[in-house]
């Protein structure tokens, strides 16, 4: 009931160290998600992972409502296959 906050940190996809900071955001959104009460759900927006199934810790979470993926800059073909992927994450391109 009630509204669902919307987690939505970027990653550039053009960082040289792209896969080193989605690691550190998991990490710390795993983090964040630990601090929060039973009844505090969330939804997550975030940018195509360079590793297959980098979140599905964050999906599979039971705070975790929904996950949605930005495209980042990626053109929409390249996109779309990446997110085949990513099991669980819905794509939210613009």
């Amino acid at each position: 009931k009630g509204l669902i906050p919307i987690i939505e940190p970027e990653v550039n996809i053009k960082a040289t160290d792209k896969a080193k900071c989605e690691q550190l955001l998991l990490e710390c959104l795993m983090a964040g998600l630990q601090q929060l009460g039973p009844d505090e759900k969330v939804m997550f927006k975030l940018t195509l992972p360079t590793q297959d199934n980098l979140y599905a810790p964050l999906l599979g979470h039971p705070l975790t409502v929904r996950m949605v993926a930005l495209s980042g800059g990626y053109k929409r073909a390249e996109a779309c296959e990446v997110l085949a992927k990513n099991a669980g994450m819905i794509a939210s391109f613009s």
